[in-house]
């Protein structure tokens, strides 16, 4: 009985020892890497073309990003990295900010678009909304250069493996 003890207390001390040890960047890396792979803007499935369908989007955006960058945020940083680790997550947690409230004001500004002249003047009023992200999008992908991690906020799609042009079934 003893013996078992002192084993488990072994086992124990070992997988604590362990935990204690800081990743290496490529560690680091891989991790992020499983949590952010194939990342999505959002997960839920929304009523489209309703004020409540909208904000609900948003929400969303705001809620799957956060939770992601969440995860990451609470994994073990490199030691040698930990400050660009931080500053690549505040940018990832403003992209999610930002692509949540431009959703929204994208919506906000074609629903208030109801006269013929509203909507001759849609294309200018919405390019900056839709442009919105690009400068932190610029920002992010720096920063996951740097840190050899994909996009984690699901709102930059990796391009298509080299060769693989889209093209759909039957094609």
């Amino acid at each position: 009985m003893l013996a078992g003890l002192v084993a488990g207390a072994a086992v124990v001390a070992v997988s604590n020892a362990g935990a204690a040890t800081p990743p290496t960047p490529a560690g680091w890396s891989r991790a992020v890497t499983q949590i952010c792979a194939g990342a999505v803007l959002f997960e839920g499935t929304h009523q489209i073309g309703t004020r409540a369908g909208a904000i609900a989007v948003s929400r969303d955006i705001r809620s799957t990003g956060g939770r992601r960058v969440g995860r990451v945020d609470a994994l073990a940083k490199p030691p040698l990295g930990a400050e660009l680790v931080a500053r690549w997550i505040a940018v990832e947690r403003r992209l999610v900010a930002t692509y949540a409230s431009s959703y929204l004001r994208i919506w906000y500004a074609i629903e208030r678009a109801n006269t013929p002249a509203q909507r001759a003047r849609l294309p200018r009023m919405l390019a900056p909304l839709l442009h919105a992200p690009d400068a932190l999008q610029a920002e992010a992908q720096r920063f996951e250069q740097l840190l050899q991690v994909p996009d984690c906020t699901g709102g930059i799609q990796p391009p298509p493996p080299s060769g693989d042009l889209g093209a759909g079934p039957g094609t």
